[in-house]
């Protein structure tokens, strides 16, 4: 009644009111006016003094009524009422419709099976019979897609009916991007009951963040999700999951198929993507096993179609690696290598028991000039890794050697190359513990032709003594990736050692062994390294491979124990210690030759695959899946070598296979490093690309080409994730749900509906009701006056 009199169309109960003036007036003020009033009509009763004291009373509170509620009207008085209301949320609800939703799980108790016929409405919630056969085989037939439609139309359950007598529900679908559709009154739209299981990946936490985010501005009471858990791709879940939590947003996950889904997948292959003709490649594979554990299954590598090698594996029923070495016998070109484990009996996707590469082979030999003081550890034993890699041609150089040892072996040289023809000749210059004034300034400005203009490599090995500290100011030091200071060295606790950052943990020279927490132990046993040069930091363009598990150049910095950057058209790699060799500890030099192996390939590859160019045109893989997304780099230098500073670069990227198309692509210059340009591209068609420069002179700019394949990621993993989606659950303030668990979901989410609080301000001077007011006590005084014959 009273809202109605206020004119408000929205209330509850009041919990809160408040008479507020839109007038400046000071309230004395208008106080002392409202007292006038009142005595004002005091004074004209008093008058009267043939009525009774009762009736002048009576009238005189009528008149003092009148008059006060005049003097306030003439202020403008505002009624502020706050109200508890429940208000009309939103509830999202989210279809997983990717690939793996597809997937029969093989159900074998009568549990899942039972399950499978819940959500299928082929049985009911409170039947406890056996199933029938035609339940049983319907059941079994069944797909997670199938479970899930059938969960948002069943007719028992009535969910979504449910939930739209109090909530506003708004239905998406999700596999490689997020698609709403539109609902009609309280059931699931056809649309989505209509959708296939078809897309090539999961994006379930950028699917989630996406449908909150399009709904900014309204309350969301939360997010039903109806999934199986995989995701991989787009954002992590869980991080998603619990900035919703905070945000009181919680998410309600149910969880389709089966956890334990019995299944061996090829998940990974780690190898370089250009390899030696008869060389011996590591090859790493990541096999999971989930349900088979302690079985054997036969492990397979072939390049083009031909088997090459092969062992007998031990299945964990976990993630695990196993290593093969192969050897290639194409001279050069590009083969398709292949790895496979056996299908086993009763797996649920023998397809993704294999998985492919492609590999460039070549043939050419790196030539290495390794230029050292004294024989010191790690060069007796760095040689040795040297000479025995078929890879290499290598000349050595000992500055404070045996010069009858060099002029007796044709691998040992007296002198540094005057020539430039003969300097040139070396692809990697690797420079030791030696002083800088052994080189004239001529042969250090060879060094740095060779690399900046030559794309050749160049890698210090710093030492105890001279390197690098007598090289500032030299024309090496514009080429090392680090600044040096010129404190000379600082002792290093015993108990320091590398560790690799985050970010580099696969990186093609770090990577000793898998995992990464297999990889980092490995790197601790290089301690002690007893003392470090003194560093000032990596340069702007640099990476830095390896750090210090603790201490640094100064509070806040990192010391780039190794780093490595761009130098013209060829590469500079910096090495801290002389103590590598300490990972041969108990393995021989596996981890040590693999290291020096890795750095050299990476350093030369370049030059060797005739990439040494101005323009220098790199992707971030040789492989991508349809879908993916390409990071495309380019170093850009002018005809004096230096770095070009325009603020974008455009290459051309073409489809050669199947049918030729040409897309530009525009790329943006990487703050603070001169000359690098980097952009992105998403192919959605599998085939071959190549991108080239704007011109095509192949003197001046490489060619990078990449493989694009049709996308397996939802062939890899099928087992529902379903400690993801509870955790996602808890991280949100939610609650995970199992088939069985349905008939609670509908409470649930209404146990988490939360009354709000509006505020309401009414002006009172205008107000109809003030002035029927004012009318009924001056008609009410006016009655009474006439009946004490006062008119």
């Amino acid at each position: 009644m009273i809202e109605q009199l206020l004119g408000l169309d929205e209330a509850g109960p009041v919990t809160y009111f408040e008479f507020l003036l839109r007038s400046n007036w000071p309230r004395l003020v208008i106080l002392a006016l409202a007292a006038a009033a009142v005595a004002y009509a005091v004074y004209l009763y008093r008058k009267e003094q043939a009525l009774t004291r009762g009736r002048r009373i009576v009238l005189g509170v009528l008149r003092a009524a009148v008059l006060a509620l005049l003097v306030l009207l003439v202020f403008e008085p505002i009624l502020g009422l706050e109200m508890s209301v429940k208000a009309r949320r939103t509830l999202l609800v989210l279809l997983d419709t990717s690939e793996s939703m597809s997937t029969r799980d093989p159900r074998q108790s009568e549990e899942e099976l039972k399950d499978a016929a819940l959500a299928l409405d082929k049985v009911r919630y409170d039947d406890a019979a056996q199933l029938t056969e035609t339940a049983r085989a319907a059941a079994a037939a069944a797909g997670r897609i199938d479970m899930a439609k059938g969960i948002l139309a069943h007719p028992g359950l009535r969910l979504m009916e449910r939930l739209a007598e109090n909530y506003t529900i708004r239905y998406f679908g999700f596999g490689e991007r997020l698609e709403p559709t539109q609902g009609k009154g309280e059931t699931a739209p056809d649309a989505l009951l209509a959708a296939q299981a078809t897309a090539r990946f999961t994006r379930m936490g950028s699917a989630i963040a996406e449908a909150v985010d399009r709904s900014a501005g309204q309350p969301i009471a939360g997010v039903i999700v109806l999934t199986d858990g995989i995701s991989n791709d787009g954002l992590e879940p869980l991080p998603v999951a619990q900035r919703l939590g905070e945000r009181s947003v919680p998410i309600y996950p149910v969880a389709l198929g089966l956890a334990s889904a019995p299944d061996v997948a090829v998940r990974r292959l780690i190898v370089p993507d250009v390899v030696f003709h008869k060389d011996k490649v590591p090859l790493r594979v990541q096999i999971s096993s989930g349900g088979y554990a302690g079985r054997t299954a036969n492990l397979t590598v072939a390049l083009d179609g031909q088997e090459i090698a092969g062992k007998l594996i031990n299945l964990s029923g976990k993630t695990q690696f196993e290593e093969v070495l192969f050897i290639p016998e194409t001279r050069s070109g590009n083969v398709n290598l292949e790895v496979s484990v056996a299908a086993a009996a009763g797996e649920t996707n023998p397809a993704n028991n294999k998985a492919a590469r492609t590999l460039r082979v070549i043939s050419e030999r790196i030539k290495v000039l390794y230029v050292e003081g004294k024989p010191r550890w790690e060069y007796r034993y760095l040689r040795q890794v040297l000479l025995r890699d078929p890879r290499l041609e290598v000349k050595f150089l000992l500055t404070e050697g045996d010069r009858d040892q060099a002029i007796s072996s044709d691998a040992y040289l007296t002198d540094f190359p005057e020539e430039a023809a003969r300097a040139f000749h070396f692809d990697l210059i690797i420079l030791g513990d030696v002083p800088a004034t052994y080189f004239s300034h001529a042969q250090m400005t060879r060094i740095e032709e060779l690399v900046q203009k030559h794309g050749g490599s160049f890698l210090m090995l710093a030492g105890g003594q001279h390197a690098p500290l007598s090289y500032i100011g030299s024309p090496v030091a514009n080429i090392l990736p680090v600044r040096v200071r010129t404190e000379g060295w600082q002792n290093v606790d015993d108990g320091v050692f590398p560790v690799i950052p985050e970010g580099t943990a696969d990186s093609a020279i770090m990577t000793l062994d898998v995992p990464k927490d297999r990889n980092q132990e490995l790197w601790a046993r290089v301690r002690p390294m007893y003392k470090l040069p003194v560093l000032e930091g990596a340069k702007p363009a640099a990476t830095v491979l390896a750090t210090l598990s603790r201490g640094a150049v100064r509070a806040g910095e990192t010391y780039p124990l190794i780093a490595w950057q761009r130098y013209g058209s060829g590469k500079s790699l910096f090495v801290g210690t002389d103590q590598l060799w300490r990972l041969r500890f108990k393995t021989g030099d596996k981890y040590h030759a693999r290291f020096w192996g890795q750095a050299i390939q990476f350093l030369t590859l370049s030059r060797l695959l005739g990439e040494s160019k101005r323009i220098q045109i790199a992707t971030d893989a040789a492989e991508y899946l349809a879908g993916q997304r390409v990071a495309v780099s380019v170093n850009v230098l002018d005809e004096t070598y230096e770095p070009v500073k325009a603020p974008a670069y455009s290459l051309y990227l073409d489809r050669t296979a199947p049918a030729r198309s040409v897309t530009l692509v525009r790329l943006d210059a990487v703050p603070n490093i001169p000359g690098l340009y980097q952009g992105y591209f998403t192919p959605d068609q599998a085939g071959r690309y190549e991108v080239r420069a704007p011109g095509g002179d192949p003197s001046l700019a490489n060619t990078a080409e990449f493989t694009v394949k049709e996308s397996q990621l939802e062939q890899i993993e099928r087992a529902m994730q379903e400690e993801l989606l509870r955790n996602m659950a808890d991280s949100s303030g939610g609650r995970c749900f199992t088939v069985r668990e349905l008939p609670k979901l509908v409470e649930t989410v209404a146990g988490e509906q939360r009354t709000s609080v509006i505020r309401r301000e009414r002006e009172l001077w205008d107000l109809p009701v003030a002035f029927l007011a004012v009318l009924a006590l001056l008609g009410v005084e006016w009655l009474l006056r006439r009946k004490y014959d006062l008119v």
